[in-house]
């Protein structure tokens, strides 16, 4: 019978025209995300500088005038404009002022401003007029371009690691907050969608018929098992085109981790779906109306956002934290941090078995609990249960 009720729930909710709209947005976003990294063309807009070249400021030493040190310094950030405001006929107060130029440069050298400096503008004008006194300098002293030149070229310094950094290591990070993302998003989808289907059978009666030829632990497994099904259906067409898309594309170079990540999450994912499915159907039975249902979810919202904000923190900080530990092994959170330390590479092989172990008896045991308060409040209508009178049920005093 539990088999039947999964086909059940499989077959109505599949058929529903939201299903059908949001996989398809779903998919076509996963197909198109890689292809449009991989052909979107990259910026090439040089952003557009004038800078005002005082008396005396723009003097060739040694072959080499300071626009073209400037240009050098700037060419793949700036396009630069340079004005003789001697021959313009413009007091360099005025240039600024009226915005006729950006900033302008005085012999001495001075960079001069209108009213703030461009950080980033200015470190590389420093650099450059720090370049062309340094050709001044080795003009005095009698030597020519080319041998100035090779005083100021730099120097190639290699790197080295202790600890070599594996290949795709950069992506790491973004593995993980990906899978943290689905593990968050995805349960509370077709948590929410159980939750609309067991309100649905209460205000119809249609439950009152259903219980009359299968128990009420029966048609919550089977409820869990069907939407389960339909969620992983669902993810396994969203992936099937994401990575036809990224193979088609070659777009990212994944992190050595991948490959470990990718069972355990899995895994994960249909623990959690398991987890949440089973509490938000279990909130279903507790209320009679939709409307009712924001009174019920804060106790579940509570250990999702705490596993998604320390999921968050070790996915680009330190995923080796004690709090990332704990929540590791709490079967509430174990979803979303599971998977997270595992594409960052942060946690041993007897820790992914035990928490795996903890998440699996934690789906047992909250599948016995949720039946019991289940059998109780399924056929309860009007005023919603509340967890003081659910929690009396539990324990058969209600």
């Amino acid at each position: 019978m539990i088999l039947e009720v999964a086909k059940r729930e499989l077959i109505v909710r599949s058929r529903t025209k939201s299903f059908r709209v949001i996989t398809a947005i779903l998919l076509l976003a996963a197909i198109a995300i890689p292809i449009a990294i991989k052909v979107w063309p990259a910026s090439d807009d040089l952003e557009e500088i004038s800078i005002g070249l005082a008396e005396g400021a723009q003097v060739e030493v040694a072959g080499a005038d300071l626009p073209a040190v400037i240009t050098l310094f700037g060419t793949d950030r700036y396009d630069f404009d340079f004005v003789d405001l001697q021959d313009a006929g413009l007091p360099i107060d005025d240039a600024l002022t009226d915005d006729e130029v950006d900033v302008v440069i005085e012999p001495g050298p001075t960079i001069v401003w209108k009213d703030s400096t461009d950080l980033e503008l200015g470190f590389l004008l420093d650099a450059a007029l720090q370049q062309q006194a340094s050709i001044d300098k080795g003009a005095e002293l009698g030597l020519d371009s080319a041998e100035v030149g090779s005083l100021l070229r730099p120097t190639p310094i290699d790197v080295r690691f202790v600890d070599e950094p594996e290949a795709g290591d950069e992506n790491a990070s973004l593995l993980a907050l990906v899978s943290l993302a689905t593990a968050f998003i995805i349960p509370q989808v077709f948590g929410q969608l159980a939750m609309t289907s067991v309100v649905e059978e209460k205000s119809t009666g249609v439950v009152e018929v259903l219980l009359s030829h299968i128990s009420p632990r029966t048609l919550l497994t089977g409820k869990v098992i069907g939407i389960g099904v339909l969620a992983l259906a669902q993810m396994l067409i969203i992936l099937a085109g994401m990575i036809a898309a990224v193979l088609l594309v070659n777009t990212v170079d994944l992190p050595d981790s991948t490959w470990s990540f990718i069972p355990t999450f899995a895994i994960s994912l249909i623990g959690g779906m398991a987890v949440y499915i089973t509490l938000f159907a279990l909130l279903g039975s507790l209320i009679s109306r939709q409307e009712d249902a924001a009174q019920v979810m804060a106790p579940v919202f509570i250990p999702l956002m705490a596993g998604y904000i320390v999921g968050q923190t070790a996915a680009f900080g330190s995923a080796d934290s004690l709090l990332a530990k704990i929540l590791t092994f709490f079967p509430l959170t174990t979803p979303m941090l599971l998977p997270v330390r595992v594409a960052r590479d942060a946690i041993s092989g007897w820790e992914v078995a035990v928490a795996l172990a903890c998440l699996v008896v934690g789906i047992l045991v909250l599948l016995r609990v949720a039946a019991r308060l289940y059998e109780f409040a399924l056929l309860h209508k009007g005023t919603r249960i509340g967890w003081a009178e659910a929690v009396a049920m539990l324990r058969g005093t209600a």
